[in-house]
């Protein structure tokens, strides 16, 4: 649900249920590629006179947030902060020196991640690097917390993501928005972005999702659902192998 008053015919309601959707389809595909599951709380203002305004996310709603999370998946279903600070003092530590778990050790598990990055103090607060957390804070490099980064925008410093992938961080970028790309048929920000080596794209036309004016679409050069890092070039990788849940169902 992405507006309030405005779009309540969600396919799934409340947020548990749409928990539920994803824990039954990882039961049902297992050995799948590691779920991303970006959360962006809603809060603080409203678009319009007649809209309610959301509740604020406080440090007591986020702890409520990581319960229900928490209600539906098991430990064993995520990777959560702590799994990959392991014994290092700060979250941002253990990626840069050890990087996130291997592939293989993320298959069939979801990966929590919140969007907003002003957010972030509020969920920290009485969790110092994200300690006893289940979900990634949007966080600036050099800080604590930091193993997942936005970048929305691959276009404003063509460096600056591959840097990031570099060093370890998980990132995330858009290859389109708010339907300007779709509409112009302009592919420049997708090539940035799928050149950029950020392991998460936003679209809102993957794959065969395609914009009725142009055409435009995001898709990888070899169909699938995955690809081998283009920055870091992983040896033996192969994009067709990655997506053992589609190879064992035929898809």
């Amino acid at each position: 649900m992405h507006v309030q008053d405005i779009d309540y015919h969600s396919n799934c309601q409340p947020f548990t249920q749409c928990l539920n959707v994803i824990v039954d389809w990882s039961k049902a595909n297992p050995g799948h590629l590691p779920i991303f599951i970006l959360v962006e709380n809603k809060d603080g203002k409203r678009e319009a006179p007649y809209q309610v305004v959301p509740e604020q996310f406080t440090p007591a709603v986020f702890d409520a947030l990581d319960r229900e999370i928490r209600s539906v998946f098991a430990p064993s279903q995520m990777i959560t902060p702590d799994d990959v600070r392991g014994k290092h003092a700060t979250l941002e530590g253990a990626i840069l020196r050890d990087g996130w778990p291997s592939l293989e050790s993320a298959r069939g598990k979801v990966v929590f991640l919140l969007d907003q990055r002003r957010s972030g103090p509020a969920y920290l607060e009485g969790h110092p690097s994200l300690r006893g957390r289940v979900i990634f804070t949007n966080a600036e490099p050099g800080s604590p917390d930091a193993a997942f980064i936005e970048v929305n925008d691959p276009l404003k410093d063509p460096a600056y993501i591959p840097s990031l992938v570099r060093k370890g961080y998980l990132v995330r970028t858009r290859t389109d928005a708010e339907l300007v790309q779709a509409r112009a048929g302009d592919v420049t920000q997708r090539d940035a972005a799928l050149a950029s080596g950020a392991q998460l794209l936003s679209s809102d036309f993957a794959f065969e999702e395609r914009a009725s004016w142009t055409g435009y679409h995001v898709s990888f050069p070899e169909g699938t659902i995955a690809r081998c890092n283009p920055v870091l070039k992983p040896v033996g990788c192969d994009a067709r192998k990655l997506d053992l849940a589609a190879t064992s169902t035929g898809r």
